[in-house]
């Protein structure tokens, strides 16, 4: 069921909060047990480290590689002809195709950020009792990097028709790829005129050689932005899911690329950075602009998100963090589209020789 790309009471949207519940698996060796875990939505679960501690990780990039992130939106960067963006797409399933003003039975899932570990996104559609037949699955990017098992995890989201959007790694990994395909077999291992950005001997390099054109290509159909209809809605306002999110004072129309894939905070200046350590997060500001009583010509709507582990879980009136840090050993988080519902389970832990 991929996609074919082609005012509202404060009260209702509260009833977000008040619906948001998690799910828990216990030990891998023991039996399923579905009650509400008060430890897996702040990640602090027993004999783990705090989210604080792990995405300490995310801020401490290999130094090769953090040199080649930029903190803010580049002009430009060099492997920009092997990005290939679609930039939007709306979602549509099966389940819509009625003219019923009623959302469509079934459910909507949007998933945080997987991170190739498919041991995590096997327990969790297996702890939501997730059928293809009924409900719908959209990743909120990030799917590849980090984890042991990037082409895995895309072979198992293209089986169930899964949609995407494009998170950062997923860029580099789609910028590589490209990279790649351009060159003649002799210059494989030259790699001549790397564009400057992309990292040698990265795990993205090391993905990009191994995948094939089915698993590009639905990682190329991933857009930057997918639209839901705001009949799904449970607040019935229209909602976008975005790898990272958004300029809040900028038009959803106007976002740049590198803005929805790894914006983390605005800075005094109003200018978008990835990193946490200056400014204000975008979400903070978004929903301050979208709850103000006296807005102009701003557009309504929610954004579900993943790419801030470093905040995890983090639902708000007009937006839903749902990255919870899987792959170092956390949840993995979905929001239900129909209900508001969300539901976090627990991922195994992280392996040792994780690369950041």
């Amino acid at each position: 069921m991929r996609p074919q790309h082609s005012k509202i009471p404060l009260g209702a949207l509260l009833a977000l909060l008040a619906t948001a519940a998690t799910v828990a698996l216990a030990a891998v060796a023991a039996p399923r047990d579905y009650s509400v875990g008060k430890n897996t939505v702040n990640g602090k679960g027993e004999g783990k480290p705090t989210f604080l501690q792990l995405m300490r990780k995310e801020e401490e990039d290999v130094e090769i590689f953090k040199r080649k992130q930029p903190s803010t939106p580049p002009d430009q960067q060099d492997s920009d002809p092997f990005a290939n963006y679609t930039y939007q797409g709306t979602f549509t399933s099966t389940r819509m195709q009625t003219n019923s003003p009623t959302p469509p039975k079934g459910r909507t899932i949007v998933i945080g950020d997987i991170h190739g570990s498919l041991a995590g996104f096997n327990g969790f559609l297996d702890a939501i009792k997730f059928e293809s037949s009924k409900d719908d699955l959209i990743l909120a990017g990030d799917l590849v990097a980090k984890g042991p098992q990037s082409l895995e995890v895309i072979d198992k989201a293209n089986q169930l028709g899964a949609s995407c959007v494009r998170g950062n790694h997923d860029d580099k990994v789609i910028r590589w790829k490209g990279y790649l395909d351009s060159l003649k077999p002799s210059e494989r291992d030259s790699l001549p005129d790397l564009p400057s950005d992309l990292v040698e001997n990265s795990d993205h390099h090391h993905i990009a050689a191994k995948m094939n054109d089915d698993q590009y290509q639905y990682m190329l159909g991933c857009p930057l932005i997918l639209s839901l209809p705001s009949k799904l809605s449970a607040q019935k306002v229209p909602i976008h899911v975005i790898h990272a999110g958004v300029d809040p004072k900028r038009d959803l129309r106007k976002q740049l690329p590198w803005v929805l894939t790894n914006i983390r905070n605005v800075l005094d200046d109003g200018t978008p950075s990835r990193k946490h350590k200056h400014g204000d997060g975008w979400s903070d500001i978004f929903n301050e602009l979208q709850s103000s009583k006296s807005k102009k010509n701003i557009e309504e709507y929610m954004v579900v998100y993943g790419h801030d582990a470093g905040r995890s879980l983090n639902v708000k009136t007009w937006t839903v963090g749902l990255d919870t840090g899987c792959v170092y050993g956390g949840s993995l988080s979905g929001y239900v589209v129909e209900t508001g519902q969300v539901i976090s389970v627990p991922c195994p832990d992280a392996p040792s020789d994780i690369d950041d």
